[in-house]
Protein backbone atom coordinates (compact mmCIF):
# COMPACT_ATOMS: atom_id res chain seq x y z
CA UNK A 1 0.00 0.00 0.00
CA UNK A 2 1.42 3.37 -1.04
CA UNK A 3 1.71 6.43 1.19
CA UNK A 4 -1.37 8.00 -0.38
CA UNK A 5 -3.48 4.96 0.28
CA UNK A 6 -2.21 4.70 3.87
CA UNK A 7 -3.10 8.35 4.45
CA UNK A 8 -6.52 7.71 2.96
CA UNK A 9 -7.06 4.70 5.22
CA UNK A 10 -6.01 6.74 8.26
CA UNK A 11 -8.40 9.53 7.27
CA UNK A 12 -11.22 7.04 6.88
CA UNK A 13 -10.57 5.46 10.26
CA UNK A 14 -10.32 8.79 12.07
CA UNK A 15 -13.50 10.10 10.42
CA UNK A 16 -15.48 6.97 11.25
CA UNK A 17 -14.16 7.09 14.83
CA UNK A 18 -15.13 10.74 15.21
CA UNK A 19 -18.66 10.11 13.92
CA UNK A 20 -19.24 7.09 16.18
CA UNK A 21 -17.69 8.82 19.20
CA UNK A 22 -19.73 11.96 18.68
CA UNK A 23 -22.96 10.01 18.29
CA UNK A 24 -22.20 7.93 21.38
CA UNK A 25 -21.44 11.01 23.49
CA UNK A 26 -24.59 12.68 22.19
CA UNK A 27 -26.79 9.68 22.92
CA UNK A 28 -25.53 9.51 26.51
CA UNK A 29 -25.64 13.25 27.22
CA UNK A 30 -28.12 14.88 29.58
CA UNK A 31 -29.96 17.60 27.65
CA UNK A 32 -32.88 17.96 30.04
CA UNK A 33 -36.58 17.83 29.28
CA UNK A 34 -37.52 20.13 26.40
CA UNK A 35 -41.14 20.22 27.54
CA UNK A 36 -40.03 21.79 30.86
CA UNK A 37 -37.32 24.00 29.41
CA UNK A 38 -37.57 27.77 29.98
CA UNK A 39 -36.31 28.29 26.42
CA UNK A 40 -38.65 30.40 24.32
CA UNK A 41 -37.84 28.68 21.02
CA UNK A 42 -37.23 25.02 21.88
CA UNK A 43 -39.54 22.46 20.18
CA UNK A 44 -41.25 19.72 22.25
CA UNK A 45 -39.33 16.67 23.43
CA UNK A 46 -40.96 14.42 20.83
CA UNK A 47 -39.51 16.58 18.05
CA UNK A 48 -36.06 15.39 19.07
CA UNK A 49 -36.99 11.98 17.68
CA UNK A 50 -35.51 13.38 14.46
CA UNK A 51 -32.17 12.24 15.88
CA UNK A 52 -33.16 8.67 14.97
CA UNK A 53 -32.93 9.25 11.19
CA UNK A 54 -29.94 11.56 11.71
CA UNK A 55 -28.08 8.84 13.64
CA UNK A 56 -28.90 6.21 11.00
CA UNK A 57 -27.77 8.46 8.16
CA UNK A 58 -24.61 9.46 10.01
CA UNK A 59 -23.63 5.83 10.51
CA UNK A 60 -24.29 5.21 6.80
CA UNK A 61 -21.93 8.10 6.01
CA UNK A 62 -19.26 6.70 8.33
CA UNK A 63 -19.50 3.28 6.67
CA UNK A 64 -19.59 4.64 3.11
CA UNK A 65 -16.55 6.87 3.45
CA UNK A 66 -14.64 3.99 5.08
CA UNK A 67 -14.90 1.73 2.02
CA UNK A 68 -11.50 0.85 0.52
CA UNK A 69 -12.54 2.20 -2.87
CA UNK A 70 -13.22 5.61 -1.25
CA UNK A 71 -9.65 6.17 -0.03
CA UNK A 72 -8.77 8.29 -3.06
CA UNK A 73 -12.02 10.28 -3.09
CA UNK A 74 -10.82 13.88 -2.92
CA UNK A 75 -14.20 15.35 -1.97
CA UNK A 76 -14.61 12.96 0.96
CA UNK A 77 -11.08 13.89 1.96
CA UNK A 78 -11.89 17.60 1.99
CA UNK A 79 -15.03 17.29 4.07
CA UNK A 80 -13.61 14.73 6.53
CA UNK A 81 -12.16 17.27 8.99
CA UNK A 82 -15.22 19.55 9.28
CA UNK A 83 -17.50 16.52 9.52
CA UNK A 84 -15.38 15.03 12.30
CA UNK A 85 -15.31 18.32 14.21
CA UNK A 86 -19.06 18.70 13.81
CA UNK A 87 -19.86 15.27 15.20
CA UNK A 88 -17.38 15.50 18.06
CA UNK A 89 -18.64 18.98 18.96
CA UNK A 90 -22.25 17.82 18.97
CA UNK A 91 -21.28 14.96 21.25
CA UNK A 92 -19.62 17.33 23.72
CA UNK A 93 -22.50 19.82 23.57
CA UNK A 94 -24.37 18.83 26.73
CA UNK A 95 -21.17 18.33 28.72
CA UNK A 96 -20.03 21.89 28.08
CA UNK A 97 -23.25 23.59 29.21
CA UNK A 98 -22.65 26.12 31.96
CA UNK A 99 -18.97 26.52 31.10
CA UNK A 100 -17.10 29.28 29.29
CA UNK A 101 -16.39 26.85 26.48
CA UNK A 102 -20.07 26.30 25.70
CA UNK A 103 -20.80 29.11 23.23
CA UNK A 104 -17.46 28.76 21.37
CA UNK A 105 -18.14 25.03 21.11
CA UNK A 106 -21.60 25.68 19.70
CA UNK A 107 -20.13 28.05 17.12
CA UNK A 108 -17.36 25.69 16.02
CA UNK A 109 -19.74 22.72 15.89
CA UNK A 110 -22.32 24.48 13.76
CA UNK A 111 -19.73 26.04 11.43
CA UNK A 112 -18.03 22.66 10.97
CA UNK A 113 -21.29 20.85 10.21
CA UNK A 114 -22.28 23.54 7.71
CA UNK A 115 -18.87 23.42 6.03
CA UNK A 116 -19.07 19.65 5.63
CA UNK A 117 -22.55 19.95 4.10
CA UNK A 118 -21.42 22.74 1.77
CA UNK A 119 -18.48 20.67 0.54
CA UNK A 120 -20.82 17.89 -0.61
CA UNK A 121 -21.79 20.21 -3.45
CA UNK A 122 -18.36 21.51 -4.36
CA UNK A 123 -17.07 18.69 -6.56
CA UNK A 124 -15.46 19.55 -9.88
CA UNK A 125 -16.63 18.09 -13.23
CA UNK A 126 -13.59 15.80 -13.20
CA UNK A 127 -14.49 14.53 -9.74
CA UNK A 128 -18.06 13.92 -10.83
CA UNK A 129 -16.86 11.70 -13.64
CA UNK A 130 -14.42 9.97 -11.32
CA UNK A 131 -17.30 9.31 -8.90
CA UNK A 132 -19.30 7.72 -11.72
CA UNK A 133 -16.44 5.45 -12.68
CA UNK A 134 -15.74 4.29 -9.12
CA UNK A 135 -19.24 4.24 -7.62
CA UNK A 136 -19.54 1.46 -5.08
CA UNK A 137 -22.42 -0.80 -4.05
CA UNK A 138 -24.56 2.15 -2.94
CA UNK A 139 -24.81 3.27 -6.56
CA UNK A 140 -24.53 1.90 -10.04
CA UNK A 141 -21.75 3.64 -11.92
CA UNK A 142 -20.72 1.99 -15.16
CA UNK A 143 -18.20 4.43 -16.53
CA UNK A 144 -14.67 3.42 -17.47
CA UNK A 145 -11.46 5.36 -17.63
CA UNK A 146 -8.62 5.62 -20.08
CA UNK A 147 -5.19 6.01 -18.48
CA UNK A 148 -3.21 9.20 -18.90
CA UNK A 149 0.52 8.85 -18.80
CA UNK A 150 0.59 5.35 -17.24
CA UNK A 151 -0.57 2.02 -18.42
CA UNK A 152 -3.55 0.60 -16.57
CA UNK A 153 -5.24 2.08 -13.53
CA UNK A 154 -2.52 1.32 -11.02
CA UNK A 155 1.00 2.60 -10.68
CA UNK A 156 4.16 0.71 -10.00
CA UNK A 157 3.48 0.78 -6.26
CA UNK A 158 0.13 -0.95 -6.71
CA UNK A 159 -1.66 2.20 -5.57
CA UNK A 160 -4.78 3.13 -7.48
CA UNK A 161 -4.05 6.15 -9.62
CA UNK A 162 -6.61 8.88 -9.95
CA UNK A 163 -7.41 9.01 -13.65
CA UNK A 164 -7.43 12.22 -15.57
CA UNK A 165 -9.74 11.79 -18.54
CA UNK A 166 -12.79 9.56 -19.00
CA UNK A 167 -12.99 7.55 -22.17
CA UNK A 168 -16.74 7.95 -22.36
CA UNK A 169 -18.27 10.90 -24.11
CA UNK A 170 -20.62 13.22 -22.28
CA UNK A 171 -20.61 15.99 -19.72
CA UNK A 172 -20.43 13.79 -16.65
CA UNK A 173 -23.97 14.59 -15.50
CA UNK A 174 -24.65 10.91 -14.81
CA UNK A 175 -21.83 11.07 -12.31
CA UNK A 176 -23.16 14.17 -10.55
CA UNK A 177 -22.76 13.40 -6.86
CA UNK A 178 -26.13 14.93 -6.04
CA UNK A 179 -28.03 12.60 -8.38
CA UNK A 180 -26.24 9.37 -7.69
CA UNK A 181 -27.91 7.28 -5.03
CA UNK A 182 -24.70 6.37 -3.26
CA UNK A 183 -23.32 9.84 -2.79
CA UNK A 184 -26.65 11.48 -2.10
CA UNK A 185 -28.08 9.11 0.48
CA UNK A 186 -24.85 8.08 2.17
CA UNK A 187 -23.09 11.45 2.26
CA UNK A 188 -25.05 14.54 1.26
CA UNK A 189 -28.40 13.82 2.90
CA UNK A 190 -26.96 12.61 6.24
CA UNK A 191 -24.67 15.65 6.52
CA UNK A 192 -27.50 17.92 5.37
CA UNK A 193 -29.88 16.63 8.04
CA UNK A 194 -27.19 16.91 10.69
CA UNK A 195 -26.39 20.50 9.69
CA UNK A 196 -30.07 21.40 9.49
CA UNK A 197 -30.91 20.28 13.00
CA UNK A 198 -27.79 21.95 14.39
CA UNK A 199 -28.91 25.23 12.79
CA UNK A 200 -31.94 25.35 15.07
CA UNK A 201 -30.15 23.75 18.02
CA UNK A 202 -27.42 26.41 17.81
CA UNK A 203 -29.97 29.21 17.95
CA UNK A 204 -31.60 27.61 20.99
CA UNK A 205 -28.25 27.14 22.70
CA UNK A 206 -27.03 30.68 21.97
CA UNK A 207 -30.25 32.15 23.36
CA UNK A 208 -30.07 29.91 26.41
CA UNK A 209 -26.38 30.66 26.91
CA UNK A 210 -26.73 34.43 26.72
CA UNK A 211 -30.10 34.87 28.43
CA UNK A 212 -29.95 32.75 31.55
CA UNK A 213 -30.74 32.91 35.22
CA UNK A 214 -33.76 32.76 37.56
CA UNK A 215 -35.53 35.63 35.82
CA UNK A 216 -34.72 34.55 32.26
CA UNK A 217 -38.30 33.99 31.08
CA UNK A 218 -39.04 37.61 30.12
CA UNK A 219 -35.73 38.26 28.30
CA UNK A 220 -36.14 34.92 26.53
CA UNK A 221 -39.50 36.07 25.21
CA UNK A 222 -38.08 39.42 24.08
CA UNK A 223 -35.32 37.74 22.13
CA UNK A 224 -37.34 34.81 20.78
CA UNK A 225 -38.58 36.45 17.59
CA UNK A 226 -35.19 37.99 16.62
CA UNK A 227 -33.48 34.64 17.29
CA UNK A 228 -36.00 32.83 15.13
CA UNK A 229 -35.72 35.49 12.42
CA UNK A 230 -31.95 35.02 12.18
CA UNK A 231 -32.33 31.25 12.18
CA UNK A 232 -34.98 31.40 9.47
CA UNK A 233 -32.91 33.77 7.33
CA UNK A 234 -29.90 31.45 7.52
CA UNK A 235 -32.04 28.38 6.79
CA UNK A 236 -33.74 30.05 3.83
CA UNK A 237 -30.46 31.26 2.33
CA UNK A 238 -28.78 27.87 2.69
CA UNK A 239 -31.81 26.11 1.23
CA UNK A 240 -31.83 28.52 -1.71
CA UNK A 241 -28.15 28.53 -2.65
CA UNK A 242 -26.52 25.57 -0.88
CA UNK A 243 -26.21 22.01 -2.15
CA UNK A 244 -29.64 20.76 -3.08
CA UNK A 245 -31.04 18.30 -0.55
CA UNK A 246 -34.24 17.19 1.12
CA UNK A 247 -32.84 16.69 4.59
CA UNK A 248 -31.56 20.19 5.36
CA UNK A 249 -34.88 22.02 4.86
CA UNK A 250 -36.89 19.07 6.19
CA UNK A 251 -35.14 19.09 9.56
CA UNK A 252 -35.56 22.87 9.83
CA UNK A 253 -39.25 22.70 8.93
CA UNK A 254 -39.71 19.90 11.47
CA UNK A 255 -37.97 21.85 14.21
CA UNK A 256 -39.62 25.20 13.48
CA UNK A 257 -43.06 23.61 13.26
CA UNK A 258 -42.35 21.96 16.61
CA UNK A 259 -41.38 25.32 18.07
CA UNK A 260 -44.64 26.83 16.79
CA UNK A 261 -46.61 24.04 18.52
CA UNK A 262 -44.61 24.19 21.73
CA UNK A 263 -44.87 27.98 21.97
CA UNK A 264 -48.49 28.23 20.79
CA UNK A 265 -49.50 30.23 23.88
CA UNK A 266 -47.06 32.94 22.86
CA UNK A 267 -48.55 34.21 19.64
CA UNK A 268 -45.62 36.18 18.22
CA UNK A 269 -43.16 33.34 18.71
CA UNK A 270 -45.52 30.67 17.40
CA UNK A 271 -46.55 32.68 14.33
CA UNK A 272 -42.93 33.56 13.53
CA UNK A 273 -41.78 29.95 13.80
CA UNK A 274 -44.70 28.68 11.72
CA UNK A 275 -44.20 31.32 9.04
CA UNK A 276 -40.50 30.56 8.80
CA UNK A 277 -41.21 26.85 8.48
CA UNK A 278 -43.55 27.62 5.58
CA UNK A 279 -40.95 29.85 3.91
CA UNK A 280 -38.19 27.24 4.16
CA UNK A 281 -40.55 24.55 2.83
CA UNK A 282 -41.58 26.80 -0.06
CA UNK A 283 -38.02 27.67 -1.03
CA UNK A 284 -37.05 23.99 -0.87
CA UNK A 285 -39.99 23.01 -3.09
CA UNK A 286 -39.10 25.64 -5.69
CA UNK A 287 -35.42 24.75 -5.62
CA UNK A 288 -36.02 21.04 -6.05
CA UNK A 289 -38.39 21.54 -8.98
CA UNK A 290 -35.43 22.46 -11.15
CA UNK A 291 -33.83 19.72 -13.14
CA UNK A 292 -30.56 18.30 -11.92
CA UNK A 293 -28.91 18.58 -8.54
CA UNK A 294 -26.00 20.67 -7.46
Amino acid sequence: MGDGMRQGAARQALTAGAVVTGLTLGATGNYGDADRSPSAIVPPSRAFGIWGPIYAGSLAYAAYQAMPRRRADHVLGRLALPAALGYLGAGLWSRAQGTRAFLPLVGVTWASAMAAYALTGRDTPEERKWAEATEGPFGGGTGSWAPTGRSGSTGSTGEAERPGTPDAAGDGSRGDRGRRGGWRWAVREPLAGFAGWLTLASAISVLDGTVDGPAAADPQRRWAVPALAVTGAVATAVTAVGPRSISYPATLVWGLAGTAVQQRRHTATAVTAGALAAVVAGVAALRNRRRGTR
